[in-house]
């Protein structure tokens, strides 16, 4: 019987070859279509979601008025991440990262321009990117301490093991790896190949303690039991107890979950974004 059904649709067929061509690929065609699409939500939907703490991790942002509008935006001032880790009791760690930048790293006679950021040594207590060596916790405690990817790794090493290995940058400091990470999934926010020490860009003057200076990106995870609720109320009044020069301006936290698909805001609000494509 099944036999039959194969042979009269073969038939079929083959009497409107024309006709048969067109509707099977029309049908192949929107199925891969479809599939793609699904795939591309997928990812857009996961993007950042693997950390296991992700429901307690944030960034902080500003709120304020300029000229007459309300503007929201997500950098701040250096000293933020060490106020709240000292005196907000729901904070367990707070991490800063700088803005990426590209750096000359050699390794005898091997030279390689790569992107990274300097990072707290909680960046890695923060979120959970897997290490392969080192342990994320005190990989970048030390002033010349440098974290890379595996796969930059296996570009300045091969296949020598990379941990106590020493980098020049610049041609300039000596950085020690103590740390390898898994390359970095295509589905965060995050494309660093390498990440240095904060302290290194302290010692080197790169850092402050001036309110008005929001120049760096400031993430949260709050502790287990901890609410979102009951630190957005301190939050938004941290501008008047803190900041002398500029008090009438507020921040809050803005969760992983909403980074990728929410985070367009208009008068100071949140207003869709990527989430409208999706």
């Amino acid at each position: 019987m099944v036999k039959n059904f194969f042979k009269v649709a073969y038939r079929n067929l083959m009497r409107n070859k024309f006709f048969s061509l067109i509707n099977i690929t029309g049908l192949a065609i929107g199925m891969a279509c479809a599939i793609l699409i699904l795939l591309w939500i997928q990812n857009e939907v996961s993007y950042d979601q693997f950390h296991p703490h992700k429901d307690r991790i944030y960034e902080a942002w500003n709120r304020a008025v300029f000229s007459g509008k309300l503007e929201s935006w997500a950098t701040t001032p250096k000293i933020l991440a060490k106020t709240l880790q000292k005196d907000y009791p729901e904070v367990e760690y707070t991490a800063r990262m700088n803005w990426q930048s590209n750096n000359m790293f050699a390794y005898g006679e091997k030279k390689l321009s790569v992107q990274g950021n300097t990072a707290d040594s909680s960046f890695f207590d923060v979120f959970n990117f897997p290490f392969i060596k080192g342990d994320p916790h005190t990989a970048l405690n030390g002033l010349y301490s440098i974290v890379l990817t595996q796969k930059l790794a296996r570009k300045l090493f091969g296949d020598e093991d990379p941990m106590g290995k020493v980098l020049k940058m610049d041609n300039k400091d000596n950085f020690t790896v103590t740390g390898v990470m898994k390359d970095l999934p295509n589905n965060t926010r995050f494309e660093f190949e390498y990440v240095l020490p904060w302290a290194y860009m302290r010692a080197n003057g790169g850092d402050d303690e001036y309110w008005g200076n929001n120049s760096t990106q400031t993430f949260v995870r709050l502790k287990e039991n901890a609410t979102l609720a009951s630190i957005e109320p301190k939050l938004k009044h941290i501008r008047a107890k803190y900041d002398r020069d500029d008090p009438k301006g507020e921040m809050f936290l803005y969760p992983i979950t909403r980074w990728r698909l929410h985070s367009q805001f208009v008068n100071g609000i949140e207003s869709g974004g990527l989430i409208e494509f999706v």
